[in-house]
């Protein structure tokens, strides 16, 4: 009994961050929709819908492995929450867009830096992580190229 209490608290601490992880994600997805509801450039348009997209595939699988792993997660809301609501105008979409990548690879980063997750874990996460940031980089690649 005493072996298994230090694997449920690992267990649990990963669920706490990937639940963190996948917060963040949701968030992110609904700020982009937003975002790209403002924008008329059809290319920065697509480019950050895709962004949505991508947030929402790495969402879904998070929320089936945290569910694989005994956890629970929250309904997303459909509701963009106030600050997804705020029109920001299409020159402050990439730094905005730009202040999320760097919200969401840091919280990656923390997930991928515990000790408590699994390889097989981490392989999932390493995964997104390298996909969401080939995302920004083809929107950064797209601001370079309207300059």
């Amino acid at each position: 009994m005493a072996s298994s209490l230090p694997q449920n608290l690992a267990q649990l601490h990963t669920l706490k961050n990937l639940t963190h992880l996948l917060q963040a994600l949701q968030e992110a997805k609904k700020k982009f929709e937003s975002f790209a509801s403002d924008i008329k450039n059809k290319q920065l348009h697509q480019a950050i819908i895709s962004l949505a997209v991508e947030n929402n595939q790495y969402a879904s699988e998070l929320h089936s492995l945290i569910l694989s792993l005994g956890g629970e997660t929250e309904k997303e809301s459909t509701e963009p929450n106030n600050e997804s609501k705020k029109k920001i105008g299409e020159k402050n979409v990439l730094a905005a867009c730009e202040k999320s990548e760097k919200l969401l690879v840091k919280i990656y980063k923390e997930v991928l830096n515990e000790s408590y997750v699994y390889d097989s874990l981490k392989k999932i996460i390493s995964y997104q992580l390298r996909g969401i940031t080939y995302a920004f980089q083809k929107l950064k690649l797209l601001k370079t190229l309207q300059k």
